[in-house]
């Protein structure tokens, strides 16, 4: 009808449990990849990632804790996690059980995650044999894996300078020259980072021009 705004997405409800879900899925994807990369590089890695002792280890978790219940115990904090947090995980818990139900939806969230996690893995193989080589595939698909996991926590979005600190850090530290390394590096987050913003930009214009958001 003339003068109807169209409203084609799904529902805010849905699309929160949807994002919820892929990012649950993500994590457990990752967390697994870690495992199998890190133990297929071996030793190869020990100077790529030195973790700090186990007692620097309870230590930083106590702290984080600490905060997290600090935070928490605010009237803000606890407004969040009653009106955010935990709705937001119960939703996404109870649409993965409801993707658990279907086998073909379970191989397509966690295989669509493990093939964007292994193209990464790819893209910054290939950036890296662009100045030269270096590393193998494992070693550079376990030190991705790893500068992921830690530019997680950085508070700037999409990892920004975070990311790839860990990675020109993980990838010198099995033997690859700073030069090349920092090279490989911003030409990986040029492709994959920088670039898909321009498509990316026009992609939500139209969506606004055509009133679907």
């Amino acid at each position: 009808m003339p003068g109807t705004c169209r409203n084609p997405g799904v529902e805010t409800s849905a699309g929160v449990a949807a994002v919820g879900v892929n990012s649950v899925a993500g994590a457990i994807v990752h967390l697994v990849l870690m495992v199998v990369f890190f133990t297929w590089a071996g030793r190869g890695l020990a100077k790529a990632f030195k973790l700090p002792s186990s007692s620097k280890l309870l230590l930083i978790l106590a702290i984080v804790v600490a905060i997290v219940g600090i935070v928490l115990a605010t009237r803000p904090g606890r407004r969040f996690a009653a009106g955010t947090l935990i709705p937001g995980l119960r939703s996404a818990a109870a649409s993965l059980r409801r993707v658990a139900q279907n086998p073909a939806k379970m191989i397509m969230l966690f295989g669509g995650s493990v093939l964007i996690t292994l193209a990464y893995i790819g893209g910054l193989a290939a950036s890296v044999q662009a100045f030269g080589g270096g590393p193998g595939v494992i070693l550079i698909g376990a030190v991705y894996l790893g500068a992921a996991a830690i530019a997680a926590a950085a508070p700037s979005p999409g990892g920004l300078g975070a990311i790839e600190a860990a990675l020109v850090a993980g990838l010198t530290g099995v033997g690859m020259q700073a030069g090349p390394a920092v090279s490989a590096v911003l030409l990986y987050r040029l492709a994959t980072y920088w670039l898909p913003v321009a498509p990316g930009w026009l992609c939500w214009r139209a969506l606004l021009r055509r009133e679907y958001v």
